[in-house]
């Protein structure tokens, strides 16, 4: 009993010691899980579940993982994607604008846009549906005698302005909030006949015909939905076109899945306002001639504009002749990143 007694002192002060090893043992772990970059946010079952808030929260940490791989793992912990950052194409949350207009949108990509302040964002979300129609550029002063062009490309169009200012403002305070502007490159010169040879090739290089912006909200770049795109005589786009439109991007996760390639229908892109089937449009320029953007056809097509052309050749119910052109107002499938 007196052992007992003798030992019952050196018993505590071992106790003692090893809480508070343990103590200092989360003071260093809990300041490097915190400069790792992992959030505070618990998993759930559905992108429908989150809060901006949270998915901001997860989309630096996604952003802080070093590498697209690294980061598809992290956005797959939280139920985002595959552990190959593919995204379930059935995932959608939605958002509501301030007149009330409601409608879906979808992740599209993991770790792939350029932060202006820095880095790559986390994650790339595109709108599953139309949230409105409008030009990409209007005639000037409305005057007949002066239709609207492309010149300038998306970098100078009205649907730029548009979209970062009053659509951007419609949009849900908590969603702004976690919004993070990215760096968009898209090809901008006014008109090509003059730079370019009779083959159609152009002078320069790809990333002398593209212009980069700033942007919160933006249109789909050709090769961000529809991946690289091939030379097509029929379509008018030769080897230097083709490079320059190369220059705007990579295509995203969600549509390489999904198959999407340029001039070729996919229904994945389909797409139907009040109703019936929509065009929607894309912010790349048409080098092939002078005043025309890119645009996803009814039956889910990415098209330039020869490529328009064909399609009402084969069903000229697909765009009126006073309905081409810039100041058509078709419908608008924007993405953002957070």
């Amino acid at each position: 009993m007196k052992q007992q007694a003798k030992n019952k002192p050196l018993v505590i002060a071992i106790a003692i010691a090893v809480m508070m090893l343990a103590a200092a043992a989360l003071f260093v772990i809990e300041p490097w899980a915190a400069q790792a970059g992992r959030s505070s946010v618990s998993p759930k079952s559905s992108l429908s579940e989150y809060s901006w808030e949270e998915l901001s929260a997860i989309a630096q940490e996604v952003s802080s993982a070093g590498d697209e791989a690294a980061a598809s793992r992290v956005a797959a912990r939280y139920g985002l994607c595959a552990d190959d950052g593919s995204p379930d194409v059935h995932a959608v949350r939605e958002v509501t604008l301030a007149d009330g207009t409601t409608f879906s949108v979808r992740l599209a990509g993991v770790y792939h846009d350029e932060r202006t302040d820095g880095g790559r964002s986390g994650l790339s979300f595109v709108f599953a549906e139309p949230a409105g129609e409008h030009a990409m550029n209007h005639a000037e002063n409305g005057a007949e005698d002066e239709p609207a062009d492309s010149t300038g490309g998306w970098a100078a169009s009205e649907m730029r302005v548009w979209l970062n200012g009053d659509f951007y403002l419609q949009l849900p305070a908590d969603l702004r909030n976690a919004i993070t502007p990215v760096q968009k490159h898209s090809v901008c010169r006014a008109d090509t006949r003059a730079e370019s040879d009779d083959a159609g090739q152009l002078a320069g290089s790809a990333a002398d015909w593209a212009d980069e912006t700033s942007d919160k909200v933006w249109l789909l770049s050709a090769t961000e939905l529809a991946g690289a795109i091939a030379a097509n005589e029929t379509a008018g786009i030769s080897e230097s076109i083709a490079a320059a439109y190369g220059a705007e991007g990579e295509q995203y996760h969600l549509f390489a899945d999904a198959g999407v390639r340029a001039l070729a229908p996919n229904t994945a892109l389909a797409c139907r306002a009040n109703g019936a089937p929509t065009t929607w449009w894309l912010r790349t320029k048409t080098l092939e001639f002078g005043d025309g953007f890119w645009l996803v056809g009814t039956d889910g097509t990415p098209l330039n504009g020869l490529g328009e052309d064909a399609r009402v050749v084969e069903d000229p119910t697909f765009a009126p002749d006073e309905l081409w052109g810039p100041n058509h107002p078709r419908s608008v499938i924007a993405g953002f990143c957070l």
